[in-house]
């Protein structure tokens, strides 16, 4: 299973600034729960996978892709088959009883659907490979974050490959020592759960003890601010950027009032 972790490249994409990148998902997230047109879900896909493939992303780059693509078509079968407003197009008798009716109000509820969590999804993923943690930290930092809670969120998406690497670890290790994961009963369960998670509590417990030691001995937080190694500053493509992402925001506002 790829790791969802940052891949530097030399892509138009990846040189974009990271506020810019930030604001683009959090507009993609917003538009696709205000406007529930499906052509303009199945248009925010689109052009989601043409920013991934402008980026070098392919379907296997992503985490659990095939899982994504099917929870999409489950929600989208679930809408179709159990939203019955509208018009009914086609009438399905699979089994014995009241027969199965497709609507086009039902249709189009489910491409809205499974469209808006793939959308959420995959433009998620993709921020995370082409945005690099530190420098967006950086920033949110310049931009007024205080420094504590932009080391914080760093420390934090640093980690998470760490103890995915630990998790793996401890599993391997205990299958090897005979503890069986298959196991159906409840309680069997709990006490598999409580045997994993307690060496990967320790283990936690010992990175975040080292981590403030370091931390101490370095006097983090002496000062209210701090000096920056590294600049970010608004680039010729990051305000083209911005002024595409404003007019896609006065576009599917008008979208969203006309219609």
């Amino acid at each position: 299973m790829p790791k969802l972790l940052y891949r530097g490249e030399a892509t138009w994409v990846h040189r974009l600034h990271p506020l810019v990148k930030l604001g683009w998902l959090l507009v993609f997230g917003i538009a696709g729960f205000i406007y529930e047109q499906p052509l303009y879900i199945l248009g925010l896909l689109l052009s989601m996978l043409l920013i991934a493939w402008q980026a070098h992303i392919h379907l296997r780059d992503l985490r659990g892709s095939t899982l994504i693509l099917w929870m999409g078509l489950f929600l989208f079968a679930l809408q179709a088959i159990f939203y019955h407003q509208g018009e009914t197009l086609l009438t399905l008798r699979l089994l014995p009883g009241k027969p199965w009716s497709f609507t086009d109000l039902g249709l189009r509820r489910g491409i809205t659907i499974g469209g808006r969590f793939v959308v959420i999804v995959l433009s998620s993923q993709i921020f995370v490979l082409v945005t690099d943690p530190s420098a967006l930290a950086y920033a949110l930092m310049r931009a007024g974050l205080p420094y504590r809670y932009g080391f914080a969120f760093i420390t934090a998406l640093r980690l998470v490959p760490v103890f995915e690497e630990e998790a793996t670890t401890v599993y391997q290790a205990q299958l090897t020592r005979g503890v069986r994961y298959d196991a159906h009963a409840l309680r069997r369960a709990y006490e598999l759960l409580r045997q994993f998670l307690l060496p990967m509590l320790v283990s936690a417990l010992r990175k975040v003890d080292a981590l403030a030691i370091s931390m101490e001995g370095r006097q983090f937080g002496r000062y209210p601010r701090r000096t920056f190694l590294r600049s970010s500053a608004f680039k010729r493509a990051d305000w083209w950027a911005t002024g595409i992402l404003a007019l896609f925001i006065l576009l599917t506002t008008f979208l969203k009032i006309s219609f």
